[in-house]
């Protein structure tokens, strides 16, 4: 089976290399991938899987013909039996160069929905696939609820699984690295380390934070925050107020900036707690699954797709969206006992699970059969 992965935004670290991640594993299973998507570090390692690569250009409306005709001449080359588009303006593109074919040589079309419909077409996107992807329950439950779907059996819930070999809970950092992790950290053994990963925006809660750690520094509970993220992109205003913040509750000092960390991982697996704090409910969030995944407890307001991970992983670590008491009682709790955290991924948020999901997906789609499975 040929398959054509759409991608406009492929970049790595991010939600997007799901694209590399899939087409590479597809071709493992036998399948014939070609990714038409936007040039970087990533086409190195699907050439290296033997997955083919097309360049173009992010579509806008500058690029959206020039980018047709692109997309015309990959389909007549490749003749792929499944178009995955990554986003709702792929999946519109496609569908209007599949509608030129003819019927019994039109490819099918599914797309995989990783945000929350922001751009005009989204639901167009919706009912012009043959299948729907949402990559937690809770985007599934909001496409439905926002588009109104003809045919919700078609949209099928599939999480965006985390590579085993990476992040498990034995892993742990290199020698070199702990060394070095020991000449900056700024905590004691006594100490409650805590990581907070993510962009720094208000969305994901950084408000709460001094509150947060007033209240410990009351208590008498020792702990020290690390926060990595992109100081450098995020809003300057936004982060002089939450600068300002912690210098008036008298808790700056218990907060480290690490900036944006590509050692995201070992980060984390060198603290005690990760914590979230996102005032919305999120589609999904990869650095809590890792985390996760690396067996390391985690506290977060219990809505959206980790709401939905912790019920999984951690019930315990779910409290409610904006209880800044909550989350206090939480780590108190944990500063005097580690609680039993996974010992293994549970299906399905393996990175296998989700190959091996999509590859049910298509053959499924081929066969005219998707309707009539689980979604």
């Amino acid at each position: 089976m040929n398959i054509l992965h759409l991608s406009p935004r492929l970049r790595p670290g991010s939600i997007n290399q799901l694209t590399s991640d899939l087409a590479a594993g597809l071709q493992q299973l036998g399948f014939r991938n070609t990714v038409m998507s936007p040039p970087n570090e990533l086409v190195g390692r699907m050439t290296a899987a033997s997955v083919k690569h097309h360049t173009s250009r992010s579509i806008s409306l500058f690029t959206y013909f020039a980018e047709l005709k692109r997309l015309r001449r990959v389909i007549r080359s490749s003749k792929p039996h499944i178009i995955l588009a990554y986003t709702t303006q792929a999946a519109c593109l496609a569908w209007r160069v599949c509608m030129e074919l003819p019927t019994e040589t039109r490819p099918r079309l599914i797309s995989i929905h990783t945000t929350y419909p922001k751009h005009m077409g989204w639901t167009a996107a919706l009912e012009c696939s043959d299948a729907v992807v949402a990559i937690s329950r809770h985007l599934h439950h909001e496409l439905i609820r926002r588009g109104h779907p003809s045919n919700e059996k078609n949209i099928w819930v599939i999480p965006y699984g985390v590579n085993e070999e990476l992040c498990h809970p034995e892993y742990t950092p290199t020698d070199t690295w702990k060394e070095q992790w020991k000449r900056t950290a700024r905590h004691s053994d006594e100490t409650l380390s805590i990581c907070i990963p993510g962009a720094i925006t208000p969305l994901h809660g950084l408000d709460d934070l001094p509150a947060i750690l007033a209240r410990l520094k009351q208590i008498n509970i020792p702990v020290h925050v690390y926060i990595a993220g992109d100081t450098a992109r995020a809003d300057s205003r936004y982060l002089a107020r939450l600068r300002h913040a912690l210098e008036s509750s008298n808790t700056a000092g218990l907060v480290s900036w690490l900036g944006a960390r590509p050692d995201l991982r070992d980060v984390m697996s060198a603290c005690d707690v990760i914590l979230s704090l996102a005032k919305q409910p999120a589609s999904h969030d990869r650095c809590i699954l890792e985390a996760l995944a690396l067996g390391k407890p985690v506290a977060g307001y219990d809505h959206g797709a980790v709401g939905e991970m912790l019920d999984t992983f951690l019930p315990e670590g779910r409290v409610a969206p904006g209880d800044v008491a909550g989350i206090v009682d939480r780590l108190e709790q944990w500063h005097a006992y580690k609680p039993h955290t996974e010992e293994k991924l549970p299906f399905p948020y393996r990175l296998g699970d989700t190959i091996r999901s999509i590859a049910e997906l298509c053959t499924a789609v081929c066969e005219g059969r998707s309707s009539n499975l689980p979604g």
